[in-house]
């Protein structure tokens, strides 16, 4: 039987060059590469421009009548903020709170009528208690500038806080100035203490210890996309759009070099910052004042709601101690 080899073409199926289909294949590949960055990109304009809380609370219902609002600039002076003195008459002792991502001056957490809160104001009462007045404050991006500034996770508010420390300084009042941060605030606050010799203590409720280590391994918490191609997508894109100098927002960096009193605060139950970003930290403190409270069944910066007088207590010995 005689053997006949029939192409392709023979048989009337049409067969593409080889040139013509790596072409396609390079231009389809192109696209979902364009595709990709597009979407990292939205989705770190939406990461970067939250839904923050925005309050006007009545003072007074608190019993609280010594108040200023005021105003002050960024350390870069690229943005002016505005917040709240609360006055101790006489005390020239200030802290100065930071609130968290999405947060406000006023609050933190209760973005739902479930979620855990932590009223600044209730605090400020007792840091009067403790000779100290308190400065509440709106970071960029957030309460009466939600919207209007890209939030970079620590790295541009870093200079928002300095900007503050200036402030408290300029007003006569930061004899001795202590900062209280939580979650995005608390890594804040950590994160300038290798940047000025004007903080005397700090106190930090769910910090992260690095940002881009965290962003590396915590992105789907924020964003609920897979790891790969989108985490490292959105770390390069968030770097280019806002300039962000991932080696200057590491707590666990500007903590090793630290030798003031640090009093770190976490909940085991945090699934969007785990304690072990405390506990990392925990091990680098280096003032004998300096401590890691660890709070059983607290979620993300809920071990005040789920604790309150335990977690004032706290806070009230460790003021005390130093």
């Amino acid at each position: 039987m005689e053997n006949k080899t029939i192409s392709l073409r023979e048989k009337g199926v049409r067969v593409l060059p080889s040139k013509k289909f790596m072409k396609i294949t390079l231009i389809l590949i192109l696209l979902i590469i364009l595709l990709i960055e597009a979407f990292s990109v939205y989705i770190v304009f939406k990461f970067s421009h939250p839904k923050s809380i925005n309050l006007q609370p009545n003072f007074k219902v608190y019993g609280i009548k010594d108040f200023e609002k005021v105003h002050f600039n960024s350390q870069k002076n690229d943005i002016s903020l505005s917040g709240y003195i609360i006055k101790n008459k006489g005390s020239k002792k200030t802290i100065i709170v930071c609130h968290g991502y999405g947060d406000s001056k006023f609050m933190v957490g209760g973005r739902t009528p479930s979620d855990v809160k932590i009223d600044n104001i209730r605090l400020a009462k007792l840091f009067l208690t403790q000779g100290y007045n308190t400065l509440l404050f709106d970071f960029r991006g957030h309460g009466d500038y939600a919207g209007k500034n890209g939030v970079t996770i620590g790295y541009n508010e870093q200079q928002d806080l300095l900007g503050a420390i200036n402030f408290v300084k300029s007003k006569g009042i930061g004899d001795k100035i202590g900062l209280i941060g939580f979650s995005m605030g608390a890594a804040t606050s950590l994160s300038v203490l290798d940047k000025t010799n004007d903080i005397s203590f700090a106190i930090a409720d769910s910090p992260f210890s690095d940002l881009k280590d965290y962003l590396n391994s915590n992105m789907k918490v924020w964003t609920g996309l897979p790891d790969f191609p989108f985490v490292p997508m959105i770390i390069l894109n968030f770097k280019l759009i806002y300039g962000v100098d991932y080696s200057t927002v590491s707590p666990l960096n500007s903590v090793s070099k630290s030798n003031i009193p640090i009093l770190l605060i976490h909940g085991k139950k945090d699934t969007t910052i785990p304690y072990t970003e405390s506990a990392k930290m925990g091990k680098l403190l280096n003032n004998k004042k300096s401590k890691l409270v660890l709070f059983d069944d607290s979620t993300h910066v809920g071990s005040y709601s789920l604790y309150g007088d335990k977690y004032e207590a706290v806070l009230k010995e460790f003021l005390a101690s130093i």
